[in-house]
């Protein structure tokens, strides 16, 4: 499943949302844009709307996803996800691969940001990935924790699935 140059964990990521042609998606701290491409490529009619708070990282995604952003498959902010705004219900599915906000701080505004996004009964998977330690495995652990019950305190019905990469899933119910 490993493509040239293109981490394991994009790749199951992107597998993990099974993408749907129509799908409207956001993907949160896009980086260089890898998998704004691969989810790109399964699209007819759908959008990928991905952002990121580092300027560069967009521009890099912009330039990797020139064609795709000019035919409006691809839409790309610069903005801390707190600060991100969209219409409520936007979006069906939505992912954040390595993106240590959902571990490392209350990460609430975040999480209230993507619950208002996604459509009820919208996915949500927050995926870590990398360990190959028993320290690792414990961090993870410890991540995977953290993340659904700050999920869980929102409305969401949560699953883990453990192993290398972990991904917490949440979905998003009718009411917080």
């Amino acid at each position: 499943m490993r493509a040239a140059g293109i981490p394991c964990r994009v790749l199951w990521a992107v597998d993990r949302l099974d993408v749907n042609p129509r799908d409207r998606i956001l993907e949160v701290g896009c980086g260089p844009g890898v998998a704004i491409s691969l989810v790109a490529e399964k699209l007819d009619g759908g959008r990928i709307t991905a952002i990121d708070r580092s300027t560069t990282a967009i521009e890099r995604a912009a330039r990797r996803n020139d064609a795709h952003v000019s035919t409006g498959t691809v839409v790309l902010r610069n903005t801390d996800l707190a600060k991100f705004r969209c219409d409520q219900a936007s979006f069906d599915k939505a992912f954040a691969v390595n993106v240590n906000v959902f571990w490392v701080r209350d990460a609430t505004a975040e999480i209230r940001v993507l619950w208002e996004a996604l459509r009820p009964g919208g996915i949500l998977h927050l995926v870590y990935g990398g360990a190959v330690s028993v320290h690792d495995r414990d961090k993870s652990r410890r991540v995977a924790d953290t993340a659904a019950r700050a999920l869980i305190s929102a409305g969401f019905d949560v699953d883990v699935t453990n192993g290398n990469p972990m991904c917490v899933t949440g979905v998003r119910q009718k009411s917080a």
